[in-house]
């Protein structure tokens, strides 16, 4: 199916441009705390790998859908205004900033991984595997023929399969999308369902996206490189963002229902972070607090009552005294 011109509807209304300009500042921002937090600790120490995973992942499926599906609001710009191509082009761009973003906390996570997380020393065998093949043990082995061998963690190695798997991700999204949109075209049920299954896939991911976050939380009992004033900005924001996709034309409810899933369970993971985040203010307020000190009345009272009791005779008095009375 070629562009058809008539297919380009009308401009989008000035309210739902408003909001969606809007919209995209907001989302600009609120990823901005995160950012900030973790270049200024200069760590990740706190993000769940998987969280990372997941939500890299869906966002990138998320910008796929979008594009696919609104294809034909890039073909419309070269037939209307450029007032109008920005108004119609602005849900695209609130999605392609909120995936952007995302994909930057992933680029920050994975420079900023902990560096005492990354490695770990282990007793290693200078002579190889000999030892091993003449079947003495490692206890039997004398210390001077054994070596400190430094390898990856698990998290460390964890880490480095979420960054081959959101590139290969990329990779796949990126090749797919424009065979279909060269070879059937970009309004082809082919591409259609493509998008779809796109959308479906972001929406899933963004169910199980908070989940390994929520646990890594809740079980280390701190925030951690979290940022409580981005989940603030973005829990409420996230539900005016799902609402504002939905509203526009020619998107089908695959490309809102991942934002308003996510929306709600970061409402939870918020609600967890401020519990937290208030036990570790209160355990610092009460580890400063000092220690009373003395006043000067209880000062006097202990000068006054060591004044008062009677000092002892001296030991060469009282021993001549008695050598005295034992005399006849």
């Amino acid at each position: 199916m070629l562009f058809d011109p008539t297919l380009c509807g009308e401009a989008p209304s000035s309210q739902n441009t408003v909001l969606t300009a809007l919209l995209c500042i907001g989302t600009f921002l609120s990823y901005l705390p995160q950012h900030i937090k973790i270049l200024r600790r200069r760590s990740s120490d706190g993000l769940s790998p998987y969280f990372i995973l997941l939500g890299t992942v869906g966002a990138g499926s998320n910008i796929t859908n979008i594009i696919l599906l609104q294809f034909i609001a890039l073909q419309c710009c070269a037939v209307q205004s450029f007032g109008v191509c920005v108004a119609s082009l602005l849900g695209v761009l609130q999605v392609c900033i909120q995936g952007t973003m995302f994909y930057i906390n992933f680029v920050l996570y994975m420079i900023f991984f902990p560096e005492h997380n990354k490695y770990e020393q282990v007793a290693g065998d200078e002579q190889g595997n000999s030892s091993s093949s003449n079947g003495i043990g490692d206890e039997q082995r004398p210390l001077l023929g054994r070596a400190q061998r430094r390898i990856a963690t698990v998290e460390w190695q964890t880490a480095l399969w979420v960054a081959a798997a959101v590139s290969a991700h990329g990779i796949v999204c990126l090749v797919m999308s424009l065979l279909l949109v060269t070879v059937v075209g970009p309004y082809a049920a082919p591409t259609r369902t493509w998008a779809s299954l796109l959308g479906l896939f972001s929406l899933c991911l963004t169910c199980l996206q908070f989940f390994p976050q929520i646990v890594k939380t809740w079980r280390s009992k701190t925030v951690g490189a979290l940022s409580i004033p981005m989940m603030l900005m973005q829990t409420p924001g996230g539900f005016v963002f799902a609402y504002s996709i939905a509203i526009r034309p020619g998107v089908n409810w695959s490309s809102w229902i991942s934002t308003f899933m996510a929306a709600t369970l970061q409402g939870v993971l918020l609600a967890i972070c401020l519990v937290f985040d208030a036990q570790e203010k209160q355990r610092e307020s009460a580890g400063t607090v000092a220690e009373p000190a003395q006043g000067p009345d209880s000062v006097g009272a202990g000068s006054r009552s060591t004044a008062l009791e009677p000092e002892p005779e001296p030991e060469s008095t009282s021993a001549s005294a008695s050598a005295s009375t034992s005399q006849p």
